[in-house]
């Protein structure tokens, strides 16, 4: 497997035969000068899978129903959430899935998780590897910025959430989860209960903006859960597991 960091939350994964794409926000350049998803995985052979999380414009792009045009061997896996704010074009190689809902074919299996924020989250199994990608799930606590009964709130619904995705899904070869230091000192906590909660094997983060240093802290403490976080530093890195 291949994972690339693109932008924000958005990561491609490449298998053989395939490759899925989460929450397209915005193209980025290859070394080479062209585009890592315009030119570069459009153009490719194999079947691609689409997944959005949630409609929030740093999640979603309708630009994703143009390359269906392009390429026929396409498929997109949207929260139902997404249909509910946007109008989506009419077409049979989308699939909208609720909570705990299911999409199957020979190559994958989604489950549908929920979310602190609007949308939900996505369970991935690819062969025998199980694959998670947030979306904003996280301890949006803000106990900086809210009183102390609020930010228990936010913390609470975020673990209740994080105990579903747990009580289905205990252990993950890979996760993708958010580490946004706009939380303030405690911006890791979402992160730190995740690993605790779930056994992880490798973790990337998301939605740290510009931020690599302060994502990438996240590592000692990773360490300590026996899960190896995988440090980005550019738009575009990739690696190989």
């Amino acid at each position: 497997m291949k994972v690339t960091y693109i932008y924000h939350s958005c990561y491609l994964l490449e298998f053989d035969g395939f490759s899925v794409l989460f929450d397209y926000y915005k193209d980025v350049k290859r070394d080479d000068g062209t585009y890592w998803i315009n030119d570069y995985l459009i153009n490719k052979e194999e079947d691609l899978y689409v997944l959005c999380t949630h409609s929030h414009a740093d999640h979603y792009n309708k630009e994703v129903f143009e390359w269906g045009k392009k390429k026929k061997n396409i498929k997109y896996i949207l929260s139902k959430e997404v249909a509910e704010v946007h109008t989506l074009p009419q077409d049979d190689r989308i699939v909208l899935l609720d909570i705990l809902k299911i999409y199957q074919d020979d190559n994958l299996r989604v489950t549908a998780f929920g979310s602190t924020d609007v949308g939900g989250s996505f369970g991935l199994r690819v062969g025998d590897k199980k694959i998670f990608h947030a979306g904003d799930l996280n301890n949006w606590h803000w106990n900086e910025e809210v009183s102390k009964i609020e930010a228990a709130g936010y913390e609470n619904s975020y673990l209740c959430e994080l105990e579903l995705v747990a009580e289905h899904t205990n252990q993950v070869y890979l996760a993708m989860f958010p580490i946004d230091p706009r939380l303030g000192k405690d911006y890791m906590r979402g992160a730190e209960q995740f690993v605790d909660r779930v056994a992880v094997d490798y973790l990337l983060p998301m939605h740290f903006g510009e931020n690599y240093d302060k994502a990438n802290e996240f590592e000692r403490y990773a360490r300590l859960q026996h899960c190896e976080y995988l440090s980005v530093n550019k738009k575009g890195e990739t690696f190989n597991l």
